[in-house]
């Protein structure tokens, strides 16, 4: 089991798949809020459906096309971050990430965030990140600012979940930055 510290409290865990029960309680405790932004969280319903999406990662992760892990605060699941939508050609990649609502308002998603970015660029070789956030949600495009990431644009209609469009902020951050 690979445990990177982000900080006496704060830790980020390559995930297995004996973390499905445990990441599906965590959903299951926070599926409304986490619905409200990630249409996964309402079809993420039984330990197969997280052992699924884990091993799917885990194989992507194999592959360079994806990053992911569990972010642990004194050694308790809080949530996940990731890093998708690679190219490898253009040395970018998406930041995604969610956290359960008792952990929030802490700092824990800005330090991982922070960590997340010295993986990319230092041992990923990225170049470029991108952040989307709906433009409703305030909580993660605060962590997007917080970490000085620079608001590109607005997308309109860009993402079609829960039954409508929505517009979605793109926020970048550049290695040399």
């Amino acid at each position: 089991m690979f445990i990177d510290k982000v900080n006496n409290h704060i830790s980020l865990k390559l995930p297995a798949l004996t973390d499905a029960e445990a990441m599906l309680e965590l959903i299951d405790a926070n599926r409304k809020r986490l619905g409200e932004w990630l249409p996964w969280a309402k079809s993420m319903l039984a330990p197969s459906d997280e052992q699924k999406f884990l091993q799917y990662g885990i194989e992507k992760m194999a592959h360079g096309d994806f990053w992911f892990a569990i972010i642990l605060v004194d050694n308790e699941p809080a949530g996940m971050i990731d890093l998708h939508e690679f190219s490898h050609d253009n040395q970018r990649a998406q930041i995604g990430y969610w956290l359960a609502d008792r952990f929030q308002g802490m700092g824990v998603m800005t330090l991982c965030l922070t960590h997340l970015e010295q993986i990319a660029f230092t041992e990923l070789g990225l170049n470029r990140l991108e952040l989307l956030a709906d433009v409703k949600n305030q909580k993660s495009r605060a962590v997007a600012k917080r970490r000085d990431f620079h608001q590109e644009g607005i997308l309109k209609e860009y993402a079609l979940y829960n039954g409508e469009f929505h517009d979605m902020v793109l926020y970048s951050k550049i290695k040399s930055e």
